[in-house]
C-alpha cells in the first residue's frame, strides 16, 4: 500500500480568521453537533455523508480544513484521504483531521499513513475539537516545513474520562453539551438521538450479519458516547469488539461456529435494547423531554 504524506504544515500561535470546513460524517447527530460547535466559533461548515461525497466536494475546492470520520458506508475515511492526497493543487494539500472513537496506536498509524494530519477523539470534546481545528487552520496559512517522516499533530489521542461504574448517564458529558448548545438545539439533538437509537437497536436485535452488526455497533458506540449514555456506549463497544473477534457465518449454512466471542455477540444483541430503554428513561428522569 502506498503511504501518503500529509502536507508539510506546522501549527502556529496566530488567531485564524473564520474559515470553511468540511465535516465528513455519516451520523446526522454527529454532523449536527460538530457543525453547531464550529458555527459558534465563527466558521462555516458543510457536511458530507461519506468519503465519496467528501472527495467530490473537495475536488470543487474552497475548503480550509476537512474533519473526517473513519468508518462510513460507500467509502471510508482512510480511502477518501488517500484519494484527496492524490488531487492536484491546493485541494490535495488541505489539512485532514480524523474524528475517531478508535484511539490506539495502530489506528493512529493508519491515519498517518493515509495522509491525515491529526485526529480528535470521539465522543467529541468541544475544547479539543476547536483547539485542533484552530491549530491546523493557522498551520495552513503559514505553510511551514515539518519533517516528512514525523507529521506534526499525531501525539496521544485524548479520550473522554469514563463515567462512574453503574451510571446510566454521564452527567459531565450532558453538562458540557448544555454549555456547548443552546437549550432548544440540545433538546432537538437528544430527541433525534433517541429516535435514531430506537431504530438502530431494533436493527441490532434482528441482524445476524457480522459486518452489518459491526457497523451498527460502531455508530451506536459513537453517538451514545457523544450524548452521555455511558452504559449503552460500553455495551456497543463490547459488541463491536466481539463482532470483530467472532467467526463469520458459514457460507450457505446460516450458522456460526460456537465460541466465546459469538456467545458475547448474541448476549449483547439481547441486552442492548434494554440498556437503550434504561438510557431513555434516565434522560426523562433528568428532565430532558425525549
Amino acid at each position: 500500500m502506498t503511504e501518503r504524506t500529509p502536507p508539510s504544515l506546522l501549527p502556529t500561535d496566530g488567531q485564524p480568521a473564520p474559515c470553511r470546513i468540511l465535516v465528513v460524517e455519516d451520523s446526522p447527530l454527529n454532523q449536527m453537533l460538530v457543525t453547531a460547535i464550529l458555527a459558534q466559533a465563527g466558521h462555516r461548515a458543510d457536511t458530507a455523508n461519506n468519503g465519496l461525497e467528501a472527495v467530490m466536494a473537495a475536488q470543487a475546492g474552497g475548503y480550509d480544513l476537512i474533519l473526517m470520520d473513519l468508518s462510513m458506508p460507500e467509502m471510508d475515511g482512510l480511502t477518501a484521504t488517500r484519494l484527496l492526497r492524490d488531487l492536484p493543487g491546493p485541494a490535495g494539500r488541505v489539512p485532514v483531521v480524523a474524528m475517531t472513537a478508535d484511539t490506539d496506536e495502530a489506528d493512529r498509524v493508519r491515519c498517518q499513513h493515509a495522509g491525515m494530519n491529526d485526529h480528535v477523539a470521539k465522543p467529541v470534546d468541544r475544547a479539543q475539537l476547536l483547539e485542533t481545528v484552530e491549530k491546523w487552520l493557522r498551520a495552513s496559512t503559514v505553510q511551514a516545513s515539518a519533517a516528512p517522516d514525523m507529521p506534526a499533530g499525531f501525539g496521544l489521542c485524548a479520550s473522554a474520562a469514563p463515567a462512574a461504574a453503574g451510571e446510566v448517564l454521564d452527567r459531565e458529558v450532558l453538562a458540557q453539551l448544555a454549555q456547548d448548545l443552546d437549550a432548544e438545539l440540545l433538546t432537538d439533538v437528544l430527541r433525534q438521538f433517541v429516535e435514531e437509537t430506537r431504530e438502530r437497536v431494533a436493527r441490532i436485535a434482528g441482524e445476524t450479519d457480522r459486518a452489518v452488526l459491526t457497523r451498527e455497533a460502531h455508530t451506536l458506540k459513537s453517538t451514545a458516547g457523544t450524548f452521555g449514555a455511558s452504559t449503552l456506549c460500553a455495551a456497543a463497544r463490547a459488541l463491536e469488539m466481539a463482532c470483530r473477534a467472532s467467526p463469520a457465518e458459514r457460507e450457505g449454512s446460516g450458522t456460526i461456529d460456537g465460541d466465546g466471542a459469538a456467545d458475547t455477540v448474541e448476549r449483547l444483541r439481547g441486552e442492548i435494547p434494554r440498556l437503550a430503554g434504561d438510557a431513555i428513561a434516565a434522560y426523562r428522569a433528568a428532565g430532558y423531554p425525549v
